[in-house]
């Protein structure tokens, strides 16, 4: 366990601007960072506790120091940046806390008051009950965090850890795969009598701390730990039941869950391609048909059942519904087959849309690593070069590069606005796909012009 000391986050910590605040004031690091620290690991924010001073006055304080905006449902907590340094630091003051799915911590609990070993006390683990007093330099540490720390172990605060909040079964998790603890025996058995009521926990608090999870160096660690601890039948049981799902054919070394979790492992730390690669099979086991003459497992259709599951998942979690779109396409579109021709990269690119390419080939990538066959990835980094080359002449690939318009379309068949205009610019851009050379002006509207203008336009006149 490494030293801590206030010097370590000098660099970061506006030290001679909190020294102007009343001598009276206690100034604390708590949190995250200070455990990291300890354990040697690149921490990732700053946490400031401040006590003896109620909140408007600290905001104002801070405000005359730099940038400072409340945050949260409450706005109990204030994303600093500090005059002359990078920022944010989250600062707050202490607060009875009151946790569930609808009740967080609210401005009438806040207690400027209160002792900071009281604060302490009502934190989770006692790895993050720690605080440095950053006047004196002294680590306070009343549930021996620090010891844990050594020992690399995850002990609750108190018995009433899980019960104040069940969010904190899956945030254990989230903090040995991070931290590599291990959990105490105690510890984990009141996690695991508490792990039903992970169900009564607002979605999106499970959302985020899911987000941390994947964004992991190392993701299946805090995921096997969620399988193992019997917690994922409380918020993505369809994870779950992958669990010892064979795939016997060659094609993979590992069941539908392990191999989940590999794909999360090798894919780049990117939110959407993560979760892709958490849920591209997840439709496997409802689709896995035995062939016992064969010795082999088929799962057709299991990215289009694979789609509708993701689009399920991240509705009941509350993700936002850009990222629900993104996730859901790549799990559709991961199967895809390589086109031969140029018109047919031309339509492959149409079908899953230039933005989303890049993402596509990371949970290619990623699929055929974690199959443990040392499957070969040379036709498809091939495929790639072919669509970039393609891309590079930048033909028309939506209604918007075409050489004509809407306007153009009601002008020469002498029709209003409507559906009719917008189907015949898809059937023109169909027409370009094909043949890209056919994107010229005049040419199009020439087949304008051929269009039978009755039949084209009907109510639309």
């Amino acid at each position: 366990m490494e030293n801590v000391s206030v010097k370590v986050f000098e660099r970061e910590l506006p030290l001679s601007q909190l020294d102007k605040l009343p001598k009276e004031v206690g100034i604390y690091l708590v949190g995250g960072a200070l455990r990291d620290t300890m354990l040697g690991i690149k921490y990732r924010e700053l946490d400031i506790l401040v006590t003896s001073i109620p909140l408007a006055e600290l905001t104002k304080f801070l405000r005359y120091n730099g940038k400072a905006e409340p945050v949260g449902k409450s706005f109990t907590v204030i994303k600093w940046y500090p005059k002359n340094k990078v920022g944010p630091i989250d600062v707050s003051i202490p607060s009875m806390r009151a946790f569930n799915s609808d009740q967080r911590t609210s401005e009438d609990s806040l207690d400027p008051s209160m002792k900071i070993e009281v604060d302490l006390g009502q934190r989770d683990f006692t790895v993050n009950a720690l605080a440095l007093d950053l006047r004196n330099g002294k680590l306070i540490d009343p549930f021996n965090g620090a010891k844990d720390i050594e020992n690399f172990v995850l002990r609750m605060v108190s018995d009433s850890t899980f019960v104040a909040d069940p969010l904190r079964c899956i945030r254990a998790a989230y903090i040995c795969g991070r931290c590599g603890l291990n959990i105490e025996e105690r510890t984990l058995k009141q996690l695991k009598s508490s792990a039903a009521s992970i169900s009564t926990i607002a979605p999106e608090r499970i959302a985020e701390e899911l987000r941390k999870i994947l964004l992991l160096p190392k993701p299946s660690v805090a995921l096997r730990l969620c399988k193992d601890w019997g917690l994922l039948q409380y918020f993505i049981p369809e994870l779950g039941v992958c669990v010892d799902v064979s795939q016997e054919g060659g094609w993979h070394a590992h069941d539908v869950f392990e191999h989940l979790l590999a794909a999360v492992d090798f894919s780049p730390s990117i939110l959407p391609v993560r979760l892709a690669a958490l849920f591209h099979d997840i439709g496997k086991p409802a689709r896995r048909k035995y062939l016992p003459e064969r010795d082999r497992a088929i799962f057709y259709g299991h990215q289009n059942l694979g789609e509708k599951m993701t689009r399920r998942i991240m509705a009941r979690l509350m993700f936002s519904k850009d990222l629900t779109e993104r996730v859901a396409k790549l799990v559709r579109f991961h199967m895809f087959t390589q086109a031969q021709t140029d018109k047919g990269i031309r339509r492959f690119v149409r079908n899953v849309g230039i933005d989303l390419l890049d993402d596509l080939f990371a949970l290619r990538y990623a699929d055929i690593e974690a199959q443990g066959t040392d499957r070969d990835k040379t036709s498809d980094e091939y495929y790639q070069r072919q669509i970039d080359k393609i891309l590079s002449e930048k033909p028309p690939l939506s209604v918007k590069d075409l050489e004509i318009n809407g306007e153009d379309v009601m002008r020469v068949l002498n029709i209003n606005q409507g559906p009719t205009v917008g189907k015949i610019l898809d059937d023109f851009l169909e027409l370009v796909i094909d043949d890209p050379s056919m994107n010229e002006r005049e040419l199009l509207l020439a087949k304008l012009r051929q269009i039978d203008t009755y039949s084209k336009s009907g109510t639309d006149r």
